[in-house]
């Protein structure tokens, strides 16, 4: 399969794509993570009767958004192994999501684990600066991911 500027190893996944992908599939892994250790102690932390309603939709909403983004990421996760040409732009969205879901995190939890928060935040504008515009620019994306979407899938 020839791609547009013609060189047959932009064909496969390769180059810088192969850290995309690594993370991508390490992603859904450390969201669960994150529920397991972050989320679901503090349902039992406390009892839920006893911490105030605005304090319990947080801590569901939370955990709703971050079972979203599992989700969203796996589709992702498919897109991106099946190169299909939509899937920069899914890239982009996950970068750009992931980084609001960790300062919204970081504004509503504010006194949990600051150096966690520090780690996240620092991480997730540091992913964003590199790979947004790599997904925007790059030849290598733009010919790997060339891949429509079939008539019968």
């Amino acid at each position: 399969m020839s791609q547009p500027d013609g060189n047959l190893s932009y064909t496969r996944i390769g180059g810088w794509l192969i850290l995309v992908a690594i993370g991508l599939v390490l992603s859904p892994v450390s969201i669960l993570l994150f529920i397991s250790s972050d989320i679901l102690p503090a349902f039992s932390a406390v009892p839920l009767s006893e911490v105030s309603n605005e304090f319990r939709f947080y801590l569901y909403l939370d955990l709703a958004l971050n079972l979203s983004l599992f989700v969203y990421i796996i589709f992702v996760i498919v897109l991106f192994f099946k190169r299909r040409t939509v899937t920069p732009k899914l890239v982009i969205s996950l970068y750009i999501l992931n980084l609001l879901f960790i300062l919204a995190d970081r504004l509503v939890f504010k006194s949990i684990n600051e150096s966690q928060w520090t780690f996240g935040i620092i991480s997730g504008v540091a992913s964003s600066l590199i790979w947004i515009p790599y997904f925007l620019i790059s030849k290598r994306v733009k010919a790997t991911f060339t891949v429509q979407k079939e008539e019968d899938d």
